[in-house]
């Protein structure tokens, strides 16, 4: 299986912390995410890793160096990594061949959460965490008779089950395949400046995907700079107790 990790971009929403780094570096405790991420790709035999970069690259690649030795690293760099994160998506589109993990960079997360990701019995499958506010900006999946109907910060739909999205999406070949298709279609349209969230609703009306539930184990998506202050304050205690 094959992982993409979207580390492109600017986090211009805590600019403060993300002017001199990237927010994969930013760091939780002694680690960095990047770093644990690395670790939650090396407990489940993950070793095919596509990084796609732009906004202080160097540092990535330069942390990478070492602790990456034991992985397979290619990166995609998105020279565009200013405009809509679909094109960090777009860049990689050639990678969506075979069984694919698409990340987010920026998020804490137990280890058994990626495990249930990959291990589901679904061939394309979100994360979906049950237990959040909605305050406007989370990104929330919409479910209909098991699977995923759409995506969106919105509420905007008539449905069984709402949930917040992790940022994970595990797809086949085949769901890759069409994810590719869409994906050039926006490019083509000259949809640049949305979220790759964008594409991956598109994506669901010809594509079946379920989900499984988040439940207890505890993550967070980094978003602003109190998010880091919560993950190091409640998260990362979570994570500990149940390692």
């Amino acid at each position: 299986m094959k992982v993409i990790i979207l580390a492109a971009g600017v986090g211009k929403r805590m600019s403060a912390v993300t002017n001199s780094i990237p927010k994969c570096l930013i760091k939780i405790g002694k680690k960095t995410l990047l770093e644990n991420y690395l670790e939650s790709f090396s407990a489940l035999g993950l070793q095919d890793i596509v990084i796609v970069v732009g906004h202080h690259k160097e540092k990535i690649q330069e942390m990478l160096k070492n602790r990456g030795a034991s992985f397979n690293i290619r990166y995609i760099e998105n020279e565009q990594y200013t405009k809509g994160s679909i094109l960090s998506l777009w860049y990689a589109r050639n990678e969506l061949n075979e069984e694919t993990l698409i990340m987010d960079a920026d998020v804490l997360y137990h280890e058994k959460l990626l495990e249930k990701l990959v291990s589901s019995k679904d061939k394309n499958c979100f994360l979906l965490d049950e237990d959040f506010e909605d305050s406007g900006e989370e990104m929330k999946l919409f479910v209909v008779g098991g699977k995923v109907i759409g995506i969106s910060k919105q509420s905007s739909y008539d449905c069984e089950l709402v949930g917040e999205g992790v940022g994970f999406l595990k797809l086949s070949a085949k769901g890759g395949a069409i994810l590719k298709d869409v994906l050039e279609e926006f490019e083509r349209n000259g949809k640049v400046n949305v979220e790759y969230e964008d594409a991956l609703h598109e994506l669901l009306p010809h594509c079946t995907v379920g989900f499984e539930r988040v439940g207890d184990l505890p993550w967070i998506e980094i978003d602003f700079e109190a998010d880091i202050e919560k993950a190091n304050n409640e998260i990362l205690p979570r994570l500990q107790i149940c390692l």
